[in-house]
């Protein structure tokens, strides 16, 4: 893929991780963010993948009309970090499954990676205060253990859409053929 068709559909990701988090910012621990950016790295490999993760929650983030993440910069940290993660683990599952041949095999990593992509994201915005703060380790996990109802919504939304919309997305756009040469 050549130069200028990288740069356009970085910015495409981008552009859907602003479009669709703001679509669904109303429902409370319902979003496609983490769906986005993992389709990124999934389909244009780790290094654009952590880069749409790194910028999409940046710009998400501080443009939040619920509150800017400048305001508490650790969170934002912990926000844009975990995101990164996410597009790079979507460059590092397309790496190893290609994109022909689509199988069971793939819901199943699919769905394993909706939930822990979204268990360690939630982990590291819940932890971000009472680590900055200097809280201790108990203290830390009781803060953490204190949205777990709001944890699971999240959690269980994200492995739904990994397992069941994530599946038709790749396969459609493995037949559009958007991302090769």
């Amino acid at each position: 893929m050549n130069k200028t068709k990288k740069i356009a559909y970085t910015g495409i990701f981008v552009a859907l991780v602003m479009a669709l988090g703001y679509s669904l910012l109303y429902i409370p621990n319902i979003e496609l963010v983490t769906l986005i950016i993992f389709l990124s790295g999934y389909f244009m490999g780790i290094r654009i993948g952590s880069m749409v993760g790194m910028i999409g929650e940046f710009l998400f983030s501080t443009l939040n009309p619920f509150g800017s993440g400048l305001l508490f910069p650790p969170m934002l940290m912990a926000q844009v970090i975990a995101m990164t993660f996410v597009g790079f683990t979507g460059g590092l599952i397309g790496k190893y499954l290609p994109s022909e041949g689509f199988t069971v095999k793939y819901i199943f990593v699919f769905t394993i990676a909706g939930f822990s992509l979204t268990l360690i994201y939630d982990i590291f915005v819940s932890a971000a205060y009472p680590v900055s703060a200097g809280f201790g380790l108990t203290q830390t996990i009781g803060i953490i253990l204190s949205g777990i109802i709001f944890s699971a919504l999240h959690i269980t939304m994200n492995t739904l859409v990994f397992s069941l919309l994530l599946p038709i997305i790749v396969i459609r756009l493995n037949r559009s053929r958007l991302f090769y040469g």
